[in-house]
């Protein structure tokens, strides 16, 4: 009969044991730090800034033939990407960064011939693709009002705006310590304790008077506070590469702590199915591949198909980063992190239900 009581000294034993055999899990550690942080490097060194369109808001006040018509016309422009808002969701979208440029049509332009230069807006995060778009206008607006008299050298007067200046740095490192947390807890569990089991480490564990409760909590333990090194050192990393953060790092800590909690139960529950590593790397890989590129670590769900983003929006690796996005790039506080909270703490109650279902000791 095992004694009762709790033990301090056995838990930090077994703790210091369990980051060791992380530590020469040569499998484990390159999966779960190394690829990740040398993904990182690529994309840091690469920096992938840019887009292939520019996004513009135009707000027509006047609303007659030929505003219409202009606005078709910068439609039909490919570089552009144009949405309506009103005027105070345009100001606010420059703000933040989500448009580039903001023109505003008047009430009355272009009737009679009365064609005064539009004042357009202009993000100072995107300064560059802002004038192109502008010129671009320019030369639409001028077309449309071809024939007319007295025109100024300028149809378009541009008002600079001031924007949070995020960049794909900004976006890549909350997706890579999403990837982090979940390469952490699928290989590090997965290949270290089938090692454990085709060995007979874990059926000799019954034969001591520790209790297993013990391990397990220690390994847990120790995987969790890997993970918060990892995160450290990939957000150091983000942030000598330019990496911008709104938010405060206990919301960024708890989002992390709760999809560990899941990821290594998903691991739990692939070391208690498998007889092997053979049998082990490839369910791990299934799970993790279509997430690590379908739940938005490297590029936007946006330019997914829509039914391809429904399906993958339910994929517990697109709640992480979501939430980690908010935090980061937002300033997002837990309280605003409701629907992603409510997936993450659902995909960890099904997920502990397989751990405790499909785990066994040998």
């Amino acid at each position: 009969m095992r004694p009762f009581g709790i033990r301090p000294g056995v838990f930090l034993a077994l703790f210091v044991a369990s980051v060791r055999m992380f530590v020469r899990n040569r499998a484990a550690v390159f999966f779960s730090l190394f690829l990740p942080l040398i993904i990182m490097l690529i994309f840091g060194v690469l920096n992938l800034e840019g887009s292939t369109t520019i996004s513009l808001g135009i707000v027509d006040d006047a609303d007659s033939e030929i505003s219409r018509s202009l606005v078709s016309a910068i439609n039909g422009v490919e570089s552009f990407e144009v949405t309506a808002p009103d005027s105070g969701e345009m100001q606010a979208a420059l703000r933040a960064g989500d448009l580039e440029l903001g023109l505003v049509i008047p009430a009355g332009w272009g009737q009679g011939g009365d064609f005064q230069p539009l004042n357009a807006f202009a993000a100072t995060s995107s300064r560059q693709d802002a004038r192109i778009g502008a010129l671009i206008v320019n030369s639409i607006v001028f077309r449309i009002a071809a024939g007319s008299t007295d025109l100024p050298a300028s149809m378009v007067v541009v008002e600079q705006v001031a924007a949070r200046d995020l960049g794909y740095i900004d976006f890549l490192v909350p997706g890579i310590v999403g990837m982090t947390v979940m390469q952490l807890g699928l290989f590090s569990v997965a290949f270290g304790f089938v090692q454990l089991k085709r060995t007979g480490a874990l059926r000799r564990l019954f034969a001591t008077p520790t209790s297993p409760v013990y391990f397990l909590g220690a390994q847990v333990a120790a995987r969790l506070i890997i993970a918060s090194f990892q995160v450290a050192i990939l957000l150091g990393v983000g942030i000598w590469f330019g990496l911008q953060m709104f938010g405060d790092y206990a919301s960024l800590a708890v989002v992390v702590m709760l999809g560990s909690v899941i990821f290594l139960a998903v691991g739990f529950a692939i070391a208690g199915w498998a007889k092997n590593e053979d049998q082990a790397a490839p369910v791990a890989n299934l799970i993790s591949l279509p997430m690590m590129f379908l739940s938005g670590v490297f590029f936007p769900r946006d330019a997914m198909p829509d039914f391809l983003a429904a399906v993958t929006g339910y994929m517990p690796l697109t709640y992480v980063n979501e939430a980690l996005r908010s935090i980061v790039n937002d300033g997002a506080g837990l309280t605003s992190l409701g629907p992603q909270l409510l997936g993450m703490g659902v995909w960890a109650v099904i997920a502990f239900i397989l751990a405790v279902r499909l785990f066994r000791w040998e």
